[in-house]
């Protein structure tokens, strides 16, 4: 380990058009994802349909090695007795970061 990476959780209206789009595709079923737009590189984790809502997805560690970027990160389910109805939900996280041409790996 280097060091830790800087990163925001970018909301959904906040990301590129295009990556919006494939994250729209892609939401059916669990994927992991890069993207970078030159300046910024957005690490895109999707954990697909729940049921019900009250999920969210929560970064542990997010940091650089001499080969790659690290990401863990954890699902989080609803709380005891939350009420979050029948209907799916698409659980997603978008944290963008710097750009940096190293592979990231998911944990």
């Amino acid at each position: 380990k280097i060091r830790d990476l800087e990163f925001t959780v970018t909301g959904e209206g906040e990301v590129p058009q295009a990556l919006a789009e494939l994250i729209g595709k892609k939401r059916e079923k669990p994927f992991k994802l890069t993207y970078a737009d030159g300046q910024d590189m957005y690490i895109v984790i999707g954990e697909g349909p729940q049921t019900g809502g009250g999920y969210s997805i929560t970064v542990k560690e997010l940091y650089l090695t001499e080969n790659s970027i690290v990401v863990d990160t954890e699902l989080l389910g609803p709380q005891k007795g939350e009420e979050v109805g029948v209907e799916k939900s698409y659980p997603f996280l978008v944290i963008q970061t710097e750009y940096l041409e190293n592979p990231v790996i998911f944990q």
